[in-house]
Protein backbone atom coordinates (compact mmCIF):
# COMPACT_ATOMS: atom_id res chain seq x y z
CA UNK A 1 0.00 0.00 0.00
CA UNK A 2 1.21 3.72 -0.83
CA UNK A 3 2.94 5.22 2.67
CA UNK A 4 3.19 1.85 4.51
CA UNK A 5 6.44 0.18 5.23
CA UNK A 6 6.20 -2.86 6.06
CA UNK A 7 9.11 -5.43 7.90
CA UNK A 8 9.00 -8.82 9.54
CA UNK A 9 10.16 -8.96 13.44
CA UNK A 10 10.28 -11.75 15.66
CA UNK A 11 7.90 -13.07 18.14
CA UNK A 12 8.10 -14.82 22.03
CA UNK A 13 7.35 -18.02 20.40
CA UNK A 14 10.65 -17.91 17.88
CA UNK A 15 12.81 -16.35 20.69
CA UNK A 16 11.64 -19.54 22.98
CA UNK A 17 12.27 -21.99 20.01
CA UNK A 18 15.98 -20.22 19.70
CA UNK A 19 16.88 -20.77 23.41
CA UNK A 20 15.88 -24.22 23.00
CA UNK A 21 18.41 -24.43 20.34
CA UNK A 22 20.74 -22.88 22.34
CA UNK A 23 20.40 -24.98 25.54
CA UNK A 24 20.95 -28.40 22.51
CA UNK A 25 24.37 -26.30 21.58
CA UNK A 26 25.55 -26.72 24.79
CA UNK A 27 24.93 -29.92 25.18
CA UNK A 28 26.50 -30.47 21.98
CA UNK A 29 30.13 -29.30 23.44
CA UNK A 30 30.00 -32.07 26.25
CA UNK A 31 28.57 -35.06 24.06
CA UNK A 32 29.39 -34.86 20.39
CA UNK A 33 26.58 -37.09 19.07
CA UNK A 34 24.73 -34.10 20.31
CA UNK A 35 25.93 -32.10 17.17
CA UNK A 36 23.98 -33.85 14.69
CA UNK A 37 20.70 -33.17 16.37
CA UNK A 38 21.73 -29.04 16.81
CA UNK A 39 22.03 -28.91 12.92
CA UNK A 40 18.77 -30.69 12.54
CA UNK A 41 17.00 -28.25 14.92
CA UNK A 42 19.04 -25.46 13.48
CA UNK A 43 17.72 -26.29 9.99
CA UNK A 44 14.46 -26.77 10.83
CA UNK A 45 13.97 -23.30 12.37
CA UNK A 46 15.85 -21.71 9.77
CA UNK A 47 13.53 -23.34 7.11
CA UNK A 48 10.48 -22.93 9.30
CA UNK A 49 11.33 -19.09 9.62
CA UNK A 50 12.08 -18.38 6.03
CA UNK A 51 8.66 -20.05 5.11
CA UNK A 52 6.69 -18.36 7.65
CA UNK A 53 8.32 -15.21 6.41
CA UNK A 54 7.17 -15.79 3.13
CA UNK A 55 3.71 -16.21 4.31
CA UNK A 56 3.95 -13.21 5.85
CA UNK A 57 4.43 -11.24 3.09
CA UNK A 58 1.09 -11.42 1.43
CA UNK A 59 -1.47 -8.84 0.29
CA UNK A 60 -0.97 -6.13 3.28
CA UNK A 61 -3.78 -4.68 5.51
CA UNK A 62 -5.52 -1.99 4.70
CA UNK A 63 -5.88 0.78 7.08
CA UNK A 64 -7.92 4.50 7.38
CA UNK A 65 -8.46 6.75 10.06
CA UNK A 66 -11.66 8.47 11.24
CA UNK A 67 -11.52 11.48 13.28
CA UNK A 68 -13.42 14.39 14.29
CA UNK A 69 -11.51 17.93 12.79
CA UNK A 70 -12.15 19.58 16.03
CA UNK A 71 -11.49 18.26 19.60
CA UNK A 72 -12.97 19.32 22.60
CA UNK A 73 -10.17 19.94 25.39
CA UNK A 74 -10.80 18.01 28.60
CA UNK A 75 -13.61 15.73 27.09
CA UNK A 76 -12.87 12.30 25.50
CA UNK A 77 -12.90 12.57 21.19
CA UNK A 78 -13.06 9.26 19.46
CA UNK A 79 -11.10 8.70 17.14
CA UNK A 80 -12.04 5.30 15.21
CA UNK A 81 -9.53 2.73 12.86
CA UNK A 82 -10.85 0.62 10.02
CA UNK A 83 -8.59 -2.03 9.30
CA UNK A 84 -9.59 -4.44 5.83
CA UNK A 85 -7.66 -7.88 5.26
CA UNK A 86 -7.24 -9.52 1.63
CA UNK A 87 -5.43 -12.39 3.11
CA UNK A 88 -6.73 -15.94 2.48
CA UNK A 89 -6.24 -16.59 6.13
CA UNK A 90 -7.91 -15.27 9.66
CA UNK A 91 -5.69 -12.34 11.58
CA UNK A 92 -5.36 -11.65 14.87
CA UNK A 93 -3.23 -8.76 16.10
CA UNK A 94 -2.45 -5.49 17.67
CA UNK A 95 -3.60 -1.70 16.24
CA UNK A 96 -1.95 0.87 17.21
CA UNK A 97 -1.69 4.99 16.50
CA UNK A 98 0.77 7.46 16.94
CA UNK A 99 0.30 9.30 20.33
CA UNK A 100 -0.31 12.47 20.50
CA UNK A 101 1.37 15.51 22.48
CA UNK A 102 -0.35 16.59 25.83
CA UNK A 103 -3.12 14.47 25.24
CA UNK A 104 -4.10 11.08 27.09
CA UNK A 105 -5.50 8.19 25.35
CA UNK A 106 -7.69 5.18 25.97
CA UNK A 107 -7.68 2.30 24.44
CA UNK A 108 -4.61 2.61 22.31
CA UNK A 109 -3.34 0.18 21.36
CA UNK A 110 -5.80 -2.25 20.65
CA UNK A 111 -6.39 -5.88 19.80
CA UNK A 112 -8.46 -6.48 16.34
CA UNK A 113 -8.98 -9.75 15.14
CA UNK A 114 -10.82 -10.28 11.04
CA UNK A 115 -11.86 -12.86 9.01
CA UNK A 116 -9.97 -14.02 5.69
CA UNK A 117 -11.26 -10.75 3.78
CA UNK A 118 -12.82 -9.26 6.59
CA UNK A 119 -12.67 -6.04 7.80
CA UNK A 120 -12.93 -4.37 11.15
CA UNK A 121 -13.24 -1.05 13.79
CA UNK A 122 -11.30 -0.11 16.69
CA UNK A 123 -12.21 3.09 18.48
CA UNK A 124 -10.03 4.58 21.32
CA UNK A 125 -10.29 7.86 22.99
CA UNK A 126 -8.28 11.35 23.14
CA UNK A 127 -8.69 13.24 25.98
CA UNK A 128 -6.23 16.72 25.25
CA UNK A 129 -5.09 18.22 27.97
CA UNK A 130 -4.37 22.06 25.91
CA UNK A 131 -5.90 23.87 23.08
CA UNK A 132 -3.80 24.07 19.91
CA UNK A 133 -3.09 22.33 16.86
CA UNK A 134 -2.18 18.47 16.72
CA UNK A 135 -0.78 16.39 14.30
CA UNK A 136 -2.13 12.76 13.43
CA UNK A 137 0.58 10.50 12.67
CA UNK A 138 0.97 6.79 11.25
CA UNK A 139 -0.90 3.69 12.56
CA UNK A 140 0.91 0.67 13.15
CA UNK A 141 -0.59 -2.18 12.71
CA UNK A 142 1.22 -5.75 14.07
CA UNK A 143 -0.02 -9.37 13.47
CA UNK A 144 1.35 -13.21 13.80
CA UNK A 145 2.46 -15.24 10.64
CA UNK A 146 0.77 -18.58 10.22
CA UNK A 147 3.20 -20.40 12.34
CA UNK A 148 3.79 -17.71 14.65
CA UNK A 149 7.50 -17.15 14.35
CA UNK A 150 7.67 -13.82 12.86
CA UNK A 151 5.37 -11.06 12.94
CA UNK A 152 4.57 -8.83 10.37
CA UNK A 153 4.57 -5.47 11.10
CA UNK A 154 3.28 -2.54 8.73
CA UNK A 155 3.14 1.73 9.44
CA UNK A 156 1.09 3.35 7.15
CA UNK A 157 1.43 7.25 7.18
CA UNK A 158 -2.00 8.62 7.06
CA UNK A 159 -1.12 12.67 8.22
CA UNK A 160 -3.96 14.63 9.19
CA UNK A 161 -4.41 17.84 11.36
CA UNK A 162 -6.86 18.60 14.73
CA UNK A 163 -7.73 21.49 16.35
CA UNK A 164 -8.52 21.27 19.85
CA UNK A 165 -10.62 23.84 20.88
CA UNK A 166 -12.55 24.64 24.68
CA UNK A 167 -14.67 23.07 25.50
CA UNK A 168 -17.73 24.00 23.25
CA UNK A 169 -20.24 20.98 23.67
CA UNK A 170 -20.43 21.20 27.35
CA UNK A 171 -24.06 20.90 27.32
CA UNK A 172 -24.18 19.33 30.64
CA UNK A 173 -24.21 22.68 32.08
CA UNK A 174 -28.06 23.59 30.72
CA UNK A 175 -28.69 20.02 31.88
CA UNK A 176 -27.77 21.41 35.40
CA UNK A 177 -29.45 24.51 35.10
CA UNK A 178 -32.95 22.25 33.80
CA UNK A 179 -32.61 19.58 36.48
CA UNK A 180 -32.80 22.40 39.00
CA UNK A 181 -35.99 23.64 37.59
CA UNK A 182 -34.55 27.36 37.13
CA UNK A 183 -37.35 28.83 35.68
CA UNK A 184 -35.85 31.96 34.75
CA UNK A 185 -34.09 29.75 31.98
CA UNK A 186 -36.49 28.64 28.84
CA UNK A 187 -33.23 26.93 27.55
CA UNK A 188 -35.12 25.95 24.18
CA UNK A 189 -34.73 29.38 22.81
CA UNK A 190 -32.51 30.76 26.13
CA UNK A 191 -35.09 33.02 27.33
CA UNK A 192 -35.18 35.07 31.12
CA UNK A 193 -38.09 36.33 32.45
CA UNK A 194 -37.33 40.16 33.26
CA UNK A 195 -39.34 42.79 34.77
CA UNK A 196 -41.83 44.79 32.91
CA UNK A 197 -39.92 45.37 29.70
CA UNK A 198 -41.68 43.64 27.15
CA UNK A 199 -44.90 41.24 27.15
CA UNK A 200 -44.27 37.97 26.28
CA UNK A 201 -47.21 35.44 27.71
CA UNK A 202 -49.95 34.66 30.02
CA UNK A 203 -49.24 32.04 32.59
CA UNK A 204 -51.36 30.66 35.59
CA UNK A 205 -49.96 32.33 38.66
CA UNK A 206 -47.03 30.74 41.01
CA UNK A 207 -46.34 31.86 44.15
CA UNK A 208 -43.92 34.51 44.52
CA UNK A 209 -45.32 36.43 41.31
CA UNK A 210 -45.56 39.99 42.24
CA UNK A 211 -49.71 41.09 42.11
CA UNK A 212 -48.78 44.15 40.23
CA UNK A 213 -48.51 41.46 37.22
CA UNK A 214 -52.29 39.91 37.76
CA UNK A 215 -53.95 40.01 34.87
CA UNK A 216 -57.55 40.28 35.99
CA UNK A 217 -59.78 39.83 33.09
CA UNK A 218 -57.93 36.68 31.77
CA UNK A 219 -58.42 35.97 35.33
CA UNK A 220 -61.60 36.57 35.16
CA UNK A 221 -62.29 34.73 31.98
CA UNK A 222 -60.39 31.88 33.32
CA UNK A 223 -61.64 31.57 36.51
CA UNK A 224 -58.19 31.13 37.42
CA UNK A 225 -55.35 33.81 38.71
CA UNK A 226 -53.27 34.82 35.69
CA UNK A 227 -50.08 36.78 35.47
CA UNK A 228 -48.23 38.76 32.61
CA UNK A 229 -44.96 37.67 31.87
CA UNK A 230 -42.38 39.47 30.69
CA UNK A 231 -39.35 38.94 28.45
CA UNK A 232 -35.92 40.36 29.67
CA UNK A 233 -34.58 43.11 26.97
CA UNK A 234 -32.62 42.29 24.48
CA UNK A 235 -29.30 43.18 22.42
CA UNK A 236 -27.30 43.90 25.44
CA UNK A 237 -24.04 43.65 25.29
CA UNK A 238 -21.58 41.00 27.49
CA UNK A 239 -17.95 41.18 27.75
CA UNK A 240 -15.61 38.56 28.64
CA UNK A 241 -12.58 40.26 29.67
CA UNK A 242 -9.93 36.39 30.24
CA UNK A 243 -6.31 37.26 32.18
CA UNK A 244 -3.87 35.54 30.80
CA UNK A 245 -1.67 36.28 33.44
CA UNK A 246 1.05 33.90 35.79
CA UNK A 247 -1.92 33.17 37.84
CA UNK A 248 -4.32 31.66 35.59
CA UNK A 249 -1.82 28.84 34.87
CA UNK A 250 -2.54 26.41 37.81
CA UNK A 251 -4.27 23.39 37.13
CA UNK A 252 -7.18 21.75 38.57
CA UNK A 253 -9.00 18.64 37.36
CA UNK A 254 -6.73 18.34 34.82
CA UNK A 255 -6.94 21.60 33.15
CA UNK A 256 -5.26 25.21 33.42
CA UNK A 257 -7.45 27.97 35.07
CA UNK A 258 -7.64 29.38 31.72
CA UNK A 259 -9.02 26.55 30.06
CA UNK A 260 -12.06 26.49 32.95
CA UNK A 261 -12.39 30.08 32.26
CA UNK A 262 -12.64 29.94 28.61
CA UNK A 263 -15.36 27.06 29.21
CA UNK A 264 -17.65 29.21 31.49
CA UNK A 265 -17.37 32.04 29.12
CA UNK A 266 -17.93 30.46 25.77
CA UNK A 267 -21.36 28.64 26.77
CA UNK A 268 -22.14 31.57 28.57
CA UNK A 269 -21.95 33.83 25.35
CA UNK A 270 -23.49 30.72 23.57
CA UNK A 271 -26.53 31.42 25.89
CA UNK A 272 -26.29 35.49 25.94
CA UNK A 273 -26.30 35.30 22.20
CA UNK A 274 -29.39 32.84 21.62
CA UNK A 275 -31.44 35.17 24.15
CA UNK A 276 -30.50 37.88 21.20
CA UNK A 277 -27.20 39.74 22.90
CA UNK A 278 -24.07 40.68 21.91
CA UNK A 279 -20.91 39.01 22.90
CA UNK A 280 -17.02 40.34 22.82
CA UNK A 281 -14.05 39.53 24.38
CA UNK A 282 -10.84 40.73 25.94
CA UNK A 283 -7.64 39.23 26.57
CA UNK A 284 -4.90 40.98 28.79
CA UNK A 285 -2.19 40.11 31.12
CA UNK A 286 0.34 43.27 31.69
CA UNK A 287 -1.32 45.15 29.02
CA UNK A 288 -4.74 44.57 26.55
CA UNK A 289 -3.78 41.40 23.78
CA UNK A 290 -6.06 41.18 21.78
CA UNK A 291 -10.20 42.45 21.81
CA UNK A 292 -13.00 41.32 20.22
CA UNK A 293 -16.28 44.27 19.78
CA UNK A 294 -19.55 42.61 20.92
CA UNK A 295 -21.34 41.02 17.74
CA UNK A 296 -24.26 38.82 17.82
CA UNK A 297 -25.63 36.19 16.75
CA UNK A 298 -24.07 32.88 14.90
CA UNK A 299 -21.21 34.58 13.57
CA UNK A 300 -20.40 36.09 17.33
CA UNK A 301 -20.36 32.95 18.74
CA UNK A 302 -17.32 31.52 15.76
CA UNK A 303 -15.54 34.61 16.51
CA UNK A 304 -15.31 34.27 20.01
CA UNK A 305 -14.23 30.45 19.73
CA UNK A 306 -11.39 31.56 16.62
CA UNK A 307 -9.92 34.41 19.02
CA UNK A 308 -9.58 31.95 22.07
CA UNK A 309 -8.28 28.73 19.85
CA UNK A 310 -4.80 28.87 21.25
CA UNK A 311 -4.61 30.76 23.94
CA UNK A 312 -2.58 30.02 26.66
CA UNK A 313 -1.50 31.57 30.12
CA UNK A 314 1.70 33.27 30.18
CA UNK A 315 4.25 34.57 33.20
CA UNK A 316 3.63 38.36 33.16
CA UNK A 317 1.88 40.15 35.97
CA UNK A 318 -1.27 41.03 35.44
CA UNK A 319 -2.11 44.81 35.52
CA UNK A 320 -5.84 45.26 35.72
CA UNK A 321 -5.76 49.39 35.71
CA UNK A 322 -4.68 48.93 32.19
CA UNK A 323 -7.09 46.36 31.26
CA UNK A 324 -10.27 48.40 33.19
CA UNK A 325 -9.13 51.43 31.03
CA UNK A 326 -8.83 49.65 27.76
CA UNK A 327 -12.20 48.27 28.00
CA UNK A 328 -13.72 52.37 29.10
CA UNK A 329 -12.26 53.11 26.40
CA UNK A 330 -13.69 50.56 23.41
CA UNK A 331 -17.05 50.01 24.80
CA UNK A 332 -19.52 53.05 25.63
CA UNK A 333 -22.88 51.34 25.86
CA UNK A 334 -23.81 49.90 28.96
CA UNK A 335 -22.08 46.42 29.22
CA UNK A 336 -22.32 43.34 31.73
CA UNK A 337 -17.59 43.35 31.88
CA UNK A 338 -16.88 39.29 33.19
CA UNK A 339 -13.64 39.50 34.33
CA UNK A 340 -12.26 36.31 35.05
CA UNK A 341 -8.78 36.36 37.36
CA UNK A 342 -7.07 34.24 39.82
CA UNK A 343 -5.59 36.43 42.52
CA UNK A 344 -1.56 35.23 44.12
CA UNK A 345 -1.01 38.12 46.90
CA UNK A 346 -3.16 40.60 48.64
CA UNK A 347 -1.53 43.62 46.38
CA UNK A 348 -2.50 42.37 43.20
CA UNK A 349 -5.88 41.94 44.80
CA UNK A 350 -6.38 45.55 46.05
CA UNK A 351 -5.49 46.59 42.46
CA UNK A 352 -8.39 44.33 41.33
CA UNK A 353 -10.83 46.01 44.21
CA UNK A 354 -9.59 49.23 42.77
CA UNK A 355 -9.73 49.15 39.08
CA UNK A 356 -13.12 47.18 39.02
CA UNK A 357 -14.84 49.69 41.09
CA UNK A 358 -13.76 52.31 38.18
CA UNK A 359 -16.61 50.52 35.78
CA UNK A 360 -19.35 51.18 37.81
CA UNK A 361 -21.66 53.37 37.63
CA UNK A 362 -21.89 53.34 33.98
CA UNK A 363 -20.97 49.40 33.36
CA UNK A 364 -21.86 46.05 35.45
CA UNK A 365 -18.82 44.17 36.12
CA UNK A 366 -18.62 41.37 37.63
CA UNK A 367 -15.48 39.45 38.38
CA UNK A 368 -14.72 36.03 38.22
CA UNK A 369 -12.94 34.52 40.89
CA UNK A 370 -11.11 30.50 40.70
CA UNK A 371 -10.82 29.33 44.28
CA UNK A 372 -7.77 27.49 45.20
CA UNK A 373 -8.95 24.06 46.20
CA UNK A 374 -5.55 23.07 47.17
CA UNK A 375 -5.11 26.05 50.01
CA UNK A 376 -8.60 25.79 51.30
CA UNK A 377 -7.58 22.20 52.08
CA UNK A 378 -4.53 22.76 53.55
CA UNK A 379 -5.99 25.14 55.80
CA UNK A 380 -8.25 22.80 57.04
CA UNK A 381 -6.05 19.57 57.40
CA UNK A 382 -4.95 18.97 60.67
CA UNK A 383 -1.28 19.64 62.05
CA UNK A 384 1.06 17.06 62.59
CA UNK A 385 4.33 19.58 63.22
CA UNK A 386 5.53 22.62 63.84
CA UNK A 387 5.60 22.90 60.21
CA UNK A 388 2.34 21.81 59.29
CA UNK A 389 1.19 24.78 61.50
CA UNK A 390 3.11 27.46 59.46
CA UNK A 391 1.25 25.99 56.45
CA UNK A 392 -2.05 25.85 57.69
CA UNK A 393 -1.52 29.66 59.50
CA UNK A 394 -0.30 30.87 55.81
CA UNK A 395 -3.22 29.10 54.01
CA UNK A 396 -5.29 30.78 56.33
CA UNK A 397 -4.26 33.95 56.10
CA UNK A 398 -4.60 33.53 52.20
CA UNK A 399 -8.26 32.83 52.48
CA UNK A 400 -9.07 35.49 54.80
CA UNK A 401 -7.59 38.35 52.64
CA UNK A 402 -9.15 36.33 49.90
CA UNK A 403 -12.89 36.75 51.50
CA UNK A 404 -12.20 40.21 52.96
CA UNK A 405 -11.82 41.08 48.97
CA UNK A 406 -14.81 39.57 48.07
CA UNK A 407 -16.72 41.30 50.87
CA UNK A 408 -15.43 44.67 49.80
CA UNK A 409 -15.97 44.25 46.00
CA UNK A 410 -19.56 43.39 46.94
CA UNK A 411 -20.25 46.37 49.59
CA UNK A 412 -18.98 48.68 46.84
CA UNK A 413 -21.76 47.24 44.15
CA UNK A 414 -19.95 44.96 42.35
CA UNK A 415 -20.97 41.58 41.43
CA UNK A 416 -18.63 38.54 42.57
CA UNK A 417 -18.90 34.96 41.49
CA UNK A 418 -16.36 32.77 43.94
CA UNK A 419 -16.54 29.39 42.64
CA UNK A 420 -14.51 26.06 42.20
CA UNK A 421 -13.06 25.55 38.48
CA UNK A 422 -15.20 22.31 38.65
CA UNK A 423 -18.33 24.25 39.03
CA UNK A 424 -17.56 27.35 37.54
CA UNK A 425 -19.61 27.01 34.13
CA UNK A 426 -23.00 26.14 35.59
CA UNK A 427 -22.41 29.01 37.88
CA UNK A 428 -21.47 31.83 35.53
CA UNK A 429 -25.07 30.62 32.94
CA UNK A 430 -27.22 31.21 36.46
CA UNK A 431 -25.57 34.11 37.48
CA UNK A 432 -25.84 35.64 34.01
CA UNK A 433 -29.62 34.99 33.97
CA UNK A 434 -30.06 36.39 37.17
CA UNK A 435 -28.62 39.40 35.98
CA UNK A 436 -30.82 39.31 33.01
CA UNK A 437 -34.34 38.49 35.14
CA UNK A 438 -33.01 42.18 37.65
CA UNK A 439 -32.67 43.98 34.99
CA UNK A 440 -28.99 44.94 36.07
CA UNK A 441 -28.38 45.83 32.37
Amino acid sequence: MEGTISRVVPTRRLAALAFCATAISVGAGHAPWVRSVLLAVDGALVAAVLLDALFALGPALRVERAAAAIFSVGRANVVTLHVRSRSWRAVRGTIADDPLEACVEIGNPAPFELAARGEASVRYEVVPARRGSRQLGAVTVRYASPLGLVARQDRTRLPATVDVYPDVHAARALELLRRQGRQSARLGSVRVRGGDTEFERLRPYQPGDEIRHVDWRASARRDDLTVRQFQAESNQNIVFALDVGRAMRGTTGGLTAIDHALNAALLTADVALRGGDKAGLMVFDDAPRSFVPPTGGRAGGRRLTRAVYALEAGFAATDYRAAVTFLRAQVRARSLFVVFTSLLDRRSALELASSVRGLLPRHVPLCVLMRDTEVEALATLPATGGDDLYVRAAAAETLAWRDSLIRTLRSSGVLVLDAKPGDLTPELVRTYLDVKARRLL
